[in-house]
């Protein structure tokens, strides 16, 4: 069941807890398509479906790049549609103007979205995370994290309440409030440090070391033990996937700047082969992964459900496998599935988080494989060779 207000389509808090990353949907028509979006009888065409494995993939991509985002789309929403596609390609359309910007642009330029909120600091900016919402940022460091992964420069400018300041301003209050003590606001839970590991590992170096505001000493090993020592498999946060992300993303560059694989490195390492081991045991007849994600195997009809655990799932394993063995049938498979979700169900509210997650693990594999399709490369650290 879904409420629907404005452009937005939100999915019941239940399946928000039970998705725990996935609280948006995004119906992706364009003002450009319809004068009334929310007509059926308007909603976009279906798309021929390309045999050739390639051509689905660049088909679904090419697809996910013309859905515009709009500025009453939440902050959660168009974050994670920069994810998807990357900042050079995510573009808002402004209603009245029927003009494009880079979303980027547009929150960078102190553009109001519903959920967003930057909160200059004494260490740069915080990003306030709502955990459990539906418009906001719900986990910490998200959003930083997320524009990480497409290499955001450090000197990209953002103006907050009318104070300009630059994206390295995001960064360092990321690394400043990273905690291995700290509990979360509002609940005792730990500090999330997935998407903190991804931001301090790429921006300082996988082997930086630094104090935190609260005058702890910290380095990126310790946050790679800490993570480790947290629910994977079980994890509500969409089944461990981010948390195998920042992982593996750190142990990555890691290794590329000359590191062993020795002491929690190893157990890194080990953790992720296990994991891929586990993903391909556990894959549907259909080439899906399975909707209990690592823990299980799992075959729910729920087109919601099956795509965001394919679509996380292979987003890990494009970034965490070689070239090699992301050219096993088994893979191809998945990616051909995970196409299908998306080309079948274009006419059809789809979550947010999901969609852009998933479009993010094609665009992954693409460039592995082929090359980047969009106008911006992923920057993602390649697996050691040995």
């Amino acid at each position: 069941m879904f409420i629907k207000v404005k452009r937005v389509w939100f999915i019941l808090p239940l399946l928000v807890i039970s998705l725990s990353c996935a609280p948006g949907v995004e119906n992706g028509y364009s003002d450009d398509q319809a004068d009334d979006i929310d007509s059926p009888s308007k909603a976009p065409a279906p798309i021929p479906i390309p045999s050739a494995h390639k051509d689905r993939i660049d088909t679904v991509l090419k697809h996910v790049r013309q859905r515009d985002l709009f500025p009453d789309h939440a902050f959660w929403t168009i974050f994670h549609g920069i994810l998807g596609v990357g900042p050079e390609d995510a573009m808002i359309l402004d209603p009245g103007t029927k003009k494009r910007i880079k979303a980027i642009d547009y929150l960078a330029s102190g553009g109001e979205v519903n959920g967003l909120e930057f909160t200059p600091t004494a260490d740069g900016v915080e990003v306030v995370t709502m955990p459990g919402s539906i418009i906001g940022q719900g986990h910490q460091d998200q959003f930083v994290a997320e524009m990480a992964e497409w290499d955001l420069p450090r000197d990209k400018k953002f103006t907050v309440n009318g104070t300009q300041y630059t994206f390295d301003d995001f960064i360092r209050q990321a690394r400043a409030h990273a905690s291995l003590t700290a509990k979360s606001f509002p609940g005792p839970d730990p500090l999330e440090l997935t998407w903190t590991i991804v931001i301090v590992s790429k921006y300082y170096g996988p082997e930086h070391r630094w104090t935190n505001n609260r005058g702890e000493k910290l380095s990126v090993e310790d946050m790679a033990r800490y993570e480790l020592s947290q629910p994977i498999a079980d994890s509500p946060v969409c089944g461990g996937t981010h948390r195998l992300f920042g992982l593996t993303w750190a142990y990555y560059l890691h290794r590329n700047a000359g590191g062993k694989k020795e002491g929690v490195w190893k157990q890194v390492a080990d953790a992720i082969a296990d994991y891929e081991n586990r993903a391909h045991a556990l894959q549907n007849p259909d080439g899906s992964f399975s909707t209990s994600y690592l823990n299980g195997p799992g075959n729910e009809p729920n087109n919601q459900l099956r795509l965001a655990s394919t679509g996380h799932i292979l987003e890990w394993l494009a970034l965490a496998m070689t070239d090699t063995e992301l050219k096993q049938p088994w893979v191809e498979n998945a990616a051909d599935a995970l196409a299908l979700m998306i080309l079948e169900n274009i006419d059809r509210p789809l979550d947010a988080g999901s969609l852009y997650h998933a479009a993010h693990g094609l665009e992954l594999y693409r460039a592995r494989l082929w090359g980047s399709p969009g106008s911006h490369k992923s920057p993602m650290p390649l697996p050691p060779t040995d």
